[in-house]
């Protein structure tokens, strides 16, 4: 299949392409261009012969894509003269317009290329069966000649049959047969003989676009007695064109929308849309200032491709209604309005609503809801409408309603304000301090008449029905498992099947252990010295509890030891790497563990703490591929206190005071500090401490920025104190 392009010239078309259009069984071309809209189609003829006047009372029908001799030419039986004959089917083309029509045929064979080119293509009638030289169909006029080429044999030769095509199809005439013969005297002469490949045809027709259909205004379909409310309309139509290729896009097509009002037809506007491909649903919006409240207007759409209109369509008639209903009248006897504790019914217990909108005469439904007007429903022929509604949240509630007419225009809303009885159970919890794993026995007491069954449920678990005592009340038993935040819902429900809203209870279970230690409190408090043992006493946070499992957190000059396990036997040692350290190995055990201790040499600043162990392990000269351990070491900073300047405020410009600093890293032997961007050191007491005295030289937001070393060079990372100094007076 290939897209035709348009002629480039009156005589010469189609060149590009010619072979496949020979050698194909049928293809079905589209346009590409606007200014040649239609569908190119390439017909084969449906029948081929030839007559040869040695036997003139013998058809000679062959196979569509056979080669048929014109002209003088010889056999071994003698001289033979011919004519070739194609017929084509037109029924496609009845009812459209022939754009253009170019036939292609080509030389399977020449008897003398010195000898000019003389085929000439010839109308007749179409016989009924392949003809003889006797019986040859009538010839009428001339179709054509074949255009010249210089190649001999020529494959491909084309001609001009636009109106030939046009004159059958206004004819009425469903085939079209041609004949081709070697022009005039030169039909004996065996020289100018040839054999030719089988006559096509390529055309370009259009059909006028159907007329539109499936009009719309404001996306509701014409109807008798159409009501809109709006002046400014979408008006609608699909537009459809019978010139379409399988798969492929159709005709471009406009479309054309005259609107008047009914009264006053003369009054006729007329807007032309842009090119589209059919098929398409085009649109257009009024104007503003075209159409009036309470007038009666019409439209009418016309398809338009670049050959062809349609006719225009069935008019769509509507009336413009752009006055709104008024605010509806909601009444309830089951739920009164007004806040009017301890108000009625309850969360699920539907109740009958009614809606008026008095002074209206077109009402056709309401819309209404609880958190807007959402759902509908119809009116009577009254105008009114009755809805059950069940409430689904206790105390104040709301109904919003809109009354809708004919047109479809809503009212302004109205409000409806009531009071709902808080009908939920109520939950009581015996075992209010109970640990996770033991069990709870709930009460549920009715918070409405006639209960006989509670239906409650833990978090995520199933729901559980129990029945209801003769108070009413109802008991049952609870075994959480789940630590953190729980909650328990319930609902009650009447004899009479009624539900009750819902009540809730939530709790939360604490599994974590607590820890305390009388050397170094939690939570505030000054600890003892650092390298002061101290005693952590382990509390359970629920039963059951046979063992702990604790840790302490590292940091530079603090030793701990890692154990390397293997992942398979045979394992003889272990290569480990602690980032930005060198390479270290350690051998493994006849069981193929190792353990091994590492001592922090600074706080790795950079990485906020993390540094990250590689390990790969050995067997013989084998290396297998790293495994990582990631761990975040503790600052180990000084901490920093000062009696004149607490982090709260104290002191003032120029007021010297002495801040003591405490060694937290073991070891430690000097502190190094910072103050104003000056950095200094100074020797760390036996105890661990040292004492500077600084002097602020400004109000407000002051740091002094501190660390620790050992005489080998650990270093316990950075940290800062905060202190405000005081404004002068």
């Amino acid at each position: 299949m290939r897209t035709a392009r348009q002629w480039r010239a009156p005589r010469r078309f189609l060149v590009t392409g010619a072979v496949a259009l020979l050698t194909a069984p049928l293809a079905v071309l589209g346009t590409t261009t606007p200014a040649t809209a239609g569908v190119t189609r390439f017909e084969r003829a449906t029948s081929i012969s030839y007559t040869d006047a040695k036997q003139p009372s013998v058809a000679f029908p062959v196979g569509t894509t056979d080669e048929v001799p014109v002209g003088t030419w010889t056999s071994d039986e003698g001289n033979h003269t011919s004519r070739a004959y194609f017929t084509f089917d037109l029924t496609p083309y009845q009812g459209k317009d022939i754009i253009q029509a170019g036939g292609v045929i080509g030389e399977s064979s020449v008897t003398d290329c010195e000898k000019p080119r003389k085929i000439e293509i010839w109308r007749t009638d179409t016989p009924a069966q392949p003809p003889t030289w006797k019986t040859a169909p009538q010839v009428h006029e001339r179709a054509g000649d074949v255009f010249n080429s210089p190649a001999c044999p020529a494959s491909y030769l084309e001609l001009d049959l636009t109106e030939t095509l046009r004159q059958a199809v206004a004819d009425g005439q469903d085939k079209l047969t041609l004949m081709a013969r070697v022009a005039g005297n030169h039909e004996k002469n065996k020289r100018f003989s040839r054999w030719l490949t089988p006559l096509g045809i390529s055309i370009e027709a259009n059909a006028a676009p159907d007329v539109p259909s499936a009009l719309t205004v404001e996306g509701r379909t014409c109807a008798d007695g159409r009501l809109i409310g709006t002046t400014r309309p979408v008006l609608s139509a699909e537009i459809t064109d019978p010139d379409k290729v399988e798969g492929a896009a159709g005709d471009q097509v406009t479309a054309t929308f005259a609107w008047w009002p009914v009264d006053r037809p003369t009054e006729r506007t007329e807007w032309t849309s842009y090119h589209y491909y059919a098929p398409t649903r085009f649109t257009y919006t009024v104007p503003e200032g075209a159409f009036v409240n309470g007038g009666t207007y019409a439209f009418s759409v016309r398809a338009a491709d670049q050959h062809a209109s349609s006719d225009w369509s069935p008019e769509c008639r509507f009336t413009v209604d752009t006055v709104r209903p008024p605010a509806p009248t909601v009444t309830s006897t089951d739920y009164p309005s007004g806040w009017n504790p301890p108000g009625h019914g309850g969360p699920g217990i539907p109740g009958t609503f009614h809606f008026t909108a008095p002074g209206a005469d077109d009402i056709a439904g309401y819309y209404y809801g609880e958190s807007g007007p959402i759902s509908y429903v119809a009116a009577d022929e009254s105008g009114a409408a009755t809805i059950s509604h069940a409430p689904t949240r206790r105390h104040s509630n709301r109904l919003y309603v809109q009354a809708a007419d004919q047109t479809g225009n809503r009212s302004p809303q109205t409000i409806y304000e009531f009071t709902v009885r808080d009908t939920a159970p109520r939950i009581t919890d015996g075992n209010p301090d109970g640990a996770i794993g033991e069990p709870r026995e709930l009460t549920f007491t009715p918070g409405m008449e006639d209960v006989v069954e509670y239906t409650y449920r833990l978090n995520d678990d199933e729901p559980v029905t129990v029945p209801a005592g003769a108070d009413g009340t109802a008991t049952t038993t609870i075994t959480p498992r789940k630590s953190g935040s729980n909650r328990i819902t319930a609902t009650s429900r009447t004899s009479d099947g009624l539900p009750s809203g819902e009540a809730q209870l939530s709790f939360y279970l604490s599994t974590e252990p607590t820890v305390s230690s009388e050397q170094y409190p939690i939570g505030g408090g000054e600890g003892a010295l650092v390298g002061t043992p101290g005693t952590f006493v382990f509390r359970p946070g629920m039963p059951g509890v046979t063992e702990y499992v604790w840790s302490v957190a590292g940091g530079p000059g603090v030793a701990g030891e890692f154990t390397f396990r293997p992942a398979r036997d045979g394992v003889t040692g272990y290569v480990y790497t602690f980032e930005g350290e060198e390479e270290r190995t350690v051998t493994a055990g006849a069981d193929g563990v190792a353990t091994i201790s590492w001592t922090p040499q600074s706080y790795p600043a950079d990485r906020s703490g993390w540094v990250r162990l590689t390990v790969r392990a050995t067997m013989g000269s084998m290396v297998s591929d790293g495994t990582e351990h990631s761990l975040i070491l503790n600052r180990l900073a000084p901490t920093v206190s000062s009696s004149d300047y607490p982090p709260t405020g104290g002191g003032g410009p120029g007021v010297p005071d002495e801040f003591t600093l405490t060694a937290q890293m073991p070891g430690s032997t000097e502190f190094v500090y910072r103050y104003n961007g000056e950095e200094q050191t100074v020797a760390a007491g036996a105890d661990g401490t040292a004492t500077i005295t600084l002097t602020p030289q400004y109000d407000g937001s002051n740091y002094l920025y501190v660390s620790s070393r050992t005489t080998s060079g650990i270093t316990s990372g950075e940290d800062y104190y905060y202190f405000n100094v005081n404004y002068p007076g």
